[in-house]
């Protein structure tokens, strides 16, 4: 690479709080484009889908890059909407500093919380870019003190917007902001400045503060450490604050000590061209990437082959020689791999909380009969594309299933099939994922000795465990009645065995206990052990019964005093545990739980009660026992193993992939 450094920078943002608009005006900025994309005209770059285009809003991650002041800079623009946060949790694993874009009219949003909670849990350097400083109803310095209030920032701002003109906004660096020295902004700048240097501190009790380009660079100095946090104003839409962000970023970034001259990369993203095949969207840390290379796939345990080398300029995939280290790019393989893979032997960290948890569950269904093959394979590739789908092809039930965030989510599934596969497809609504619980304590004994060769006879003990415990087994069975081998089948299936419990849910908060069984020197083999363990706790579940468990949402709401009384009273309809509330001002603070069935769709109704202006946000915060009813009881999709005689027919022989998977 001929330039000194490279830099990769995400920019994240609540959805339309300007995200985008941002990105087309750093391209321009930089020179790359002669003029900047519309979002509204859906002229920008980065959204490329023709859905994107027709809706305005970003739904995948995109990637361009440029160079600024010999650096190579690469942009990853994320979907702003929560129904896509699963593209920015793969998005975050490359990105050195973050560009959080705020709302100078909107404010602090609720996914704005979401993404500043998982930016701190991975300490990724962030600057805070408060966007729309020429809107109407722009308010720069109570934005600042929610910033820091709300998410508890330190911040300090580059530059000051004075919007006493509305129809002429200005920004004024902080090096040249003396004559503003006590506007509330930037003299709570100072005084954050002044908690962590103590020379600093001593100027500014005595009112000696200097130059400002002196307090500027002090500052600076703080936010490289990630001690200060940046915040810029600007307008995308005028380009105001551009070249600023883009000094910034060049001026704070340390070189990642991250990379490695061994071929090292992340896979952050994985597509499907129609003419090229399998692109997997990679960020380089370590050594060069050529055509033909081989590398070594950590999720799939085997060297790959990289067919072909792109990258991505201005929106169109080109063909390149070879990757080096820091920059992005996509390579080409046949093989099946995932976004999350790591190719070579360097581990990474992954042991982060997810931005969003799917706890949906949609039906599709192919509007043509004729077209139930093609679905499922398509719905594959999707799948590939978006491991969190979480897809299930019932092939007994002719039935497809899959996982998502949110019901704009089934919308994009819908516009993808017809548009990139020429399927039209319609989903079911959306209904909530439960769980099940054993309900007692009970033993579920099985006895798999016909027809011969197979001999496997155990006695489970299925417990109900704590709420949040998951899944435990323990055997106490000793190795001279079944041998290593054999338990080792039996904690293999498992996963298998609990995916699907007596009311067509996944299991969880259970003990499993192997206490007797015994093998065959002659008759056993290893696929009698993982053939039986599903008839085994699942009649031991079957004796003990089950319980729902329904995912919980913690919320929280801010909003104008005067509709207190109205959200309590849709939160008491909903079933919540409602906390006291606390006051700010003319807004109130509610805090408390909710099941996600009764409040999925409220925040419409709350966007409405509060015309837009209120806050509210929900996290997943767990599973509760719910009453059993009969509509919210499945059946076992496929062969389930209470048939004994037809799961034995069924799985006899050979376990098929799909079974043998986990």
């Amino acid at each position: 690479m001929s330039h000194t450094k490279s830099l990769t920078i995400g920019i994240l943002a609540h959805v339309d709080a300007g995200k985008t608009s941002l990105t087309e005006c750093l391209l321009y900025a930089a020179g790359v484009t002669t003029d900047r994309g519309s979002v509204d005209q859906g002229s920008a770059i980065t959204d490329g889908l023709a859905m994107e285009k027709n809706r305005g809003i970003s739904i995948k991650t995109a990637t361009v890059d440029f160079v600024w002041q010999d650096t190579q800079v690469n942009i990853v623009d994320t979907p702003g909407h929560v129904d896509f946060a699963a593209e920015v949790d793969r998005a975050l694993s490359v990105i050195d500093v973050v560009v959080l874009v705020i709302s100078a009219v909107e404010g602090i949003q609720a996914h704005t919380i979401s993404l500043w909670e998982s930016l701190r849990e991975r300490e990724l350097p962030v600057i805070v870019f408060v966007n729309k400083v020429d809107r109407d109803g722009a308010d720069p310095e109570q934005v600042f003190l929610d910033i820091e209030k709300d998410l508890g920032a330190k911040l300090f701002t580059l530059n000051y917007a004075d919007i006493s003109d509305p129809n002429d906004p200005k920004l004024i660096d902080l090096s040249k902001a003396q004559s503003q020295i006590l506007e509330p902004i930037i003299e709570k700048s100072l005084e954050n400045l002044a908690d962590l240097d103590e020379a600093f501190m001593e100027s500014y009790l005595e009112g000696n503060l200097g130059e400002m380009n002196v307090i500027s660079s002090l500052g600076y100095d703080k936010i490289k450490c990630n001690q200060l946090t940046a915040l810029i104003y600007g307008s995308a839409k005028l380009g105001l604050g551009i070249e600023l962000l883009l000094s910034t970023l060049t001026i704070i970034h340390i070189a990642s000590d991250v990379y490695s001259k061994e071929v090292s990369a992340k896979v952050f993203k994985v597509e499907y061209d129609s003419k090229v095949g399998r692109l997997a969207h990679i960020r380089l840390y370590g050594g060069d990437i050529s055509n033909k290379d081989s590398v070594w796939s950590q999720h799939l345990q085997k060297d790959i082959k990289i067919n072909q080398i792109l990258q991505r300029k201005l929106g169109k995939l080109q063909q390149v020689a070879e990757l080096t280290v820091g920059e992005i790019g996509v390579v080409v393989t046949s093989e099946l791999i995932l976004a999350g893979d790591v190719l070579g032997a360097i581990e990474y960290d992954k042991d982060f909380s997810p931005l969003g948890e799917s706890v949906l569950s949609v039906q599709a269904i192919a509007d043509d009969e004729k077209n139930y093959q093609s679905l499922g394979e398509a719905l594959e590739i999707l799948n590939n594309e978006d491991p969190q789908l979480d897809f299930r092809w019932y092939k007994d039930d002719r039935e497809f299933h899959m996982r998502i965030l949110g019901p704009i989510q089934t919308e994009v599934l819908k516009d993808s099939l017809l548009n990139r596969f020429g399927i039209e497809a319609t989903f079911h609504k959306p209904q909530v994922i439960y769980k099940e619980t054993p309900k007692s304590k009970a033993e579920g004994y099985v006895r798999y000795w016909m027809p011969k060769p197979c001999w496997a006879i155990m006695t489970f003990v299925i417990e109900p465990g704590e709420l949040g415990s998951g899944v435990v087994f323990d055997s106490k069975v000793r190795t001279s009645d079944i041998s290593v081998k054999y338990q080792n089948e039996v904690k293999r299936a498992i996963p298998w065995s609990l995916s699907q419990g007596i009311k067509g849910w996944e299991v969880t908060d259970i003990k499993i206990t192997l206490i007797e069984g015994s093998e065959h020197n002659v008759h056993s083999n290893p696929g009698d052990f993982l053939l039986a363990t599903p008839m085994g706790i699942m009649r031991g579940l079957e004796n003990a019964d089950t319980d729902l468990l329904e995912p919980m949402y913690a919320f929280q709401v801010k909003a104008q005093q005067a509709l207190l009384g109205a959200i309590v009273s849709d939160m008491n309809q909903m079933g919540a545990h409602i906390d006291s509330p606390s006051f700010d001002g003319d807004f109130f603070i509610l805090t408390g739980r909710v099941s996600v069935s009764q409040a999925m769709e409220y925040s419409i109704k709350f966007n409405a009660t509060t015309s837009g202006k209120g806050r509210l946000k929900m996290r997943l915060d767990g599973y509760e026992r719910t009453e059993t009813t009969e509509d919210k009881i499945r059946d076992y999709k496929g062969v389930s193993p209470l048939d004994e005689s037809q799961w034995i027919l069924h799985n006899r022989g050979a376990f098929k992939a799909e079974d043998r998977r986990r």
